[in-house]
């Protein structure tokens, strides 16, 4: 059996819980009341990326310098092993709601699949935000993805640590819960509580 193996990123390939945190702190600027009108439902995805992306803009913050803090962010343990493994077992892809520059510098340890919102930039400066992957619709994405390689449900592994991957839970054939949190783990058929990856691979060895 060859098998899609679709990763969130934050939280699974790295130690940071939110990336996108870590930059802002990494930077200074406080996006908290954007944060709390995004989880009422007052701005949307698109809306929220760009009244962002202006305070970086404001800030002075540059391509590189975002380049720099997305190099910088850890990775979790096992994460090299646990993409060879799966690559073994079939397909790899990440959809993350997160930055694109960190989850290109994930995809090199193998994944053939990146979803993940971007920054569209002039020379140096950023502009405005590109979403990829809307965080309450990662299902969308990863049904696509679906479509496009022919696999079906019970091909699909999905690992995740939140409730915005419950959607993608629902169209997984195998959904594991990683170091999770937000009631993701009621719906998952395997959970790991750690933070090593190498986990997976023993679940892996299961499926």
């Amino acid at each position: 059996m060859s098998l899609l193996t679709v990763f969130d990123m934050d939280g699974v390939f790295t130690i940071e819980k939110s990336p996108w945190r870590a930059l802002h702190r990494t930077f200074g600027i406080d996006n908290s009341d954007l944060v709390r009108k995004y989880v009422e439902g007052k701005i949307t995805d698109v809306q929220f990326l760009d009244e962002d992306i202006i305070r970086w803009r404001k800030a002075g913050i540059t391509k590189n310098d975002i380049r720099t803090a997305c190099d910088n962010i850890p990775l979790t343990p096992g994460a090299s092993e646990c993409v060879n493994f799966f690559n073994q077992r079939g397909i790899t892809a990440i959809i993350s709601g997160g930055i694109d520059m960190l989850a290109h510098r994930i995809a090199k340890l193998g994944i053939a699949y990146v979803f993940a919102n971007g920054i569209v930039f002039s020379g140096e400066i950023p502009q405005r935000g590109i979403v990829r992957v809307p965080l309450r619709e990662k299902e969308r994405v990863l049904l696509e993805l679906m479509n496009t390689l022919g696999v079906e449900k019970e091909d699909v592994v999905v690992i995740g640590d939140t409730m915005y991957d419950n959607g993608m839970f629902s169209l997984a054939g195998t959904a594991i819960a990683f170091n999770a949190h937000d009631g993701i783990v009621d719906a998952a058929d395997f959970v790991v509580d750690g933070q090593d990856m190498r986990e997976l691979i023993v679940i892996g060895t299961q499926i």
